[in-house]
This record gives structure tokens, C-alpha cells and sequence, in this order.
């Protein structure tokens, strides 16, 4: 919209306030704005604003912003009529952040067809009243996996989470011995803290909350809300699925409070690792330019250069596109 602009048009959009200055002058005060979306920038000029614009909006707020077009000295600058600071549920993050390529919504329902087919009651219940809730799917598929990354753009979280069920079930193909709806059920649920721990706006970034407790405490702390709500809830049940949560980074030093001491847990940590390398790898190789020639830049996540074959973005985008039409 930003590029399409000229004098004479009235304006009505959501922007981020990248700068803003008071100005003084003889008959009073003005503001000096500069917005942007990922289209690009726009200058804005508020005169005479009122107390609560020049107290209450401040540089990276989120706002919708009223006004008319006009010359300025030969570029284009927004008179602002009214603006409005704007809650993070209010507007839609994909005009300022990268965004999945893939349907959240499939991907939701993909995820409530396995809790569906889950044979443990219990599990299944607790799924069904998280899963199951409208805010809560809101929330979900809004979601990145992580601030920078793997899974660093709006909808990350619901691609991890289902990308790491459909491995999941395979694995319990294989290894008979394992317990296959409570290792889903450590899928769906280990990483639920980062709706809470990363907060998004104009950006990604971790709230005071999530900085201050992390996205492992939050995440017990929110399912064991919802398994108190679910009656004759089995106690070791409960102990294990928290063990997962609690576990799932595999070490001290990732931040795992504890060890993964049940073969679950084990499962679910390198399920989550393999796809958050594999997935972060890819998004370094899909950003990469066919001109750098057969290595991509330095990856300082992973301490290495990475390999392209010839072809090899031809191919990420052909996967993609089958993808999507699947």
C-alpha cells in the first residue's frame, strides 16, 4: 500500500512507529513520525497532538494510523488525523514479519487428528481441552518456535510441532517399545511455554516473563492447569508428561533442568533437535544467493559453512510446492 501512495489519499492502516520527535514552534507543538511495514517508510506529521499520543505512543509500538497524503518539500508525508496504539491480538504480525508458508489451519488439523486417535483417555482428554480452545488456537498459530534460528517466523511453532508428530509416529512404527500417544503427547505439549516466552509484535523478541522464567517453567505451569482440570488425572502419568517437558532440551547446560531418564524423553529431545538443526539449516540454505557459489556464509549457530549441492535450491522449492499442494 505504501508504494501506491500519493497526494490527495486518505490513509487508514497499521504501522510501526520507528521514530518519533517533538517539535516546538511559535503557535504550539507538532510530532515528527517515520512508520513502516515491510513495504517501507513512510514520514508522518501530527500538529497539536493530544496529551495521550505524546505521553502513551512510543518508538516500536504497533499503532493504526488515520490521515491525508501531502507534499512535502517534494517527498510524501502522512498528516496524521489520529493514531491509535494497538494490542499484539489487535493486527496481523504478517505485515511486519516473515510468515510459515504452509496452512496453519491444515497443520491444526492434522494435530487434532492425532490427538483423536490417541487410545490413552487421560492423554487424550488433556489434549482435547487444550487443543480444543478457540484462544488458544489464535495464539498457537501465531506462534514462532524461536526468536532466531529454526522456525524464526510467524507459524513456526505449529510447523515444528507438526513436523515433529509425523516423525513421532514413525518412530513408535519402529520401536515397538515405546509408549506412542505419551510421546505424542510430549510433542503437542513441550513446547507450549513459547506462547508466553516470546512475544510478537513488529519482531520477535522474549517478554520480561519469558526472559525472566523461560519457556520449560511456563510450560509445566500451563499444562499442569490443564491437567488439574481433568478429573482422576493418573499422578505418574502426570509426572512422566512433565518429566518430557522438563527434559527436552537434553542437558543441564541447554537449560533441561534434568536429565531424560525415561525412553519418551529420550525420544522427544532428539526428535526436537533433529528438527530444529534440520529446519534451521534449511532456512539458511533457502535465504542463500545462487551466486554465492556451493557454500553459504558463515553459520556461527553451528560453528561452520554449510555445503549447497548444485540444484539443491531448485529442489527446496519443488519440496515446498508439493507440500503445499498436498
Amino acid at each position: 500500500m505504501l508504494r501506491t501512495l500519493k497526494v490527495g489519499d486518505r490513509l487508514d492502516t497499521v504501522v510501526v512507529v520507528a521514530k518519533k520527535v517533538r517539535r516546538d514552534f511559535s503557535g504550539g507543538k507538532f510530532l515528527l513520525f517515520q512508520f513502516a511495514t515491510k513495504e517501507g517508510s513512510l514520514k508522518g506529521v501530527q500538529w497539536e497532538p493530544p496529551a495521550e499520543v505524546e505521553r502513551g505512543i512510543q518508538v516500536d509500538d504497533v499503532v493504526r494510523v488515520r490521515g491525508e497524503i501531502q507534499d512535502y518539500q517534494g517527498s510524501l508525508q502522512l498528516k496524521v488525523s489520529s493514531i491509535e496504539k494497538l494490542d499484539e491480538l489487535d493486527y496481523d504480525p504478517s505485515l511486519f514479519l516473515p510468515v510459515s508458508e504452509r496452512s496453519g489451519q491444515d497443520l491444526y488439523e492434522d494435530l487434532l487428528g492425532i490427538i483423536s486417535s490417541m487410545e490413552n483417555a487421560p492423554l487424550r482428554s488433556l489434549l482435547e481441552a487444550i487443543f480444543g480452545d478457540e484462544g488458544f488456537r489464535k495464539n498457537f498459530l501465531r506462534a514462532p518456535a524461536a526468536k532466531g534460528w529454526h522456525h524464526s517466523y510467524v507459524g513456526g511453532l505449529a510447523e515444528h510441532v507438526h513436523d515433529m508428530a509425523r516423525i513421532a509416529e514413525r518412530t513408535a512404527e519402529v520401536y515397538l517399545e515405546v509408549d506412542r500417544d505419551l510421546l505424542l503427547a510430549g510433542v503437542l505439549l513441550h513446547d507450549l511455554g513459547k506462547l508466553q516466552e516470546l512475544s510478537v509484535t513488529n519482531h520477535i523478541d522474549y517478554s520480561d516473563r519469558g526472559r525472566l522464567l523461560g519457556h520449560i517453567t511456563m510450560g509445566v505451569e500451563f499444562v499442569g492447569e490443564y491437567i488439574r482440570g481433568i478429573e482422576n488425572f493418573p499422578d505418574e502419568l502426570e509426572v512422566e508428561l512433565k518429566h518430557m517437558i522438563l527434559s527436552h532440551h537434553g542437558t543441564l547446560e541447554n537449560g533441561s533442568p534434568v536429565l531424560p531418564m525415561s525412553i519418551e524423553a529420550l525420544l522427544l529431545h532428539y526428535i526436537d533437535n533433529m528438527d530444529a538443526q534440520v529446519r534451521g539449516v534449511l532456512q539458511i540454505l533457502g535465504k542463500a544467493d545462487r551466486a554465492e557459489g556451493k557454500w553459504t556464509e558463515y553459520v556461527r549457530f553451528l560453528d561452520r559453512f554449510i555445503y549447497r549441492r548444485s540444484g539443491e535450491l531448485d529442489r527446496m522449492k519443488m519440496g515446498r510446492e508439493e507440500e503445499n499442494d498436498g
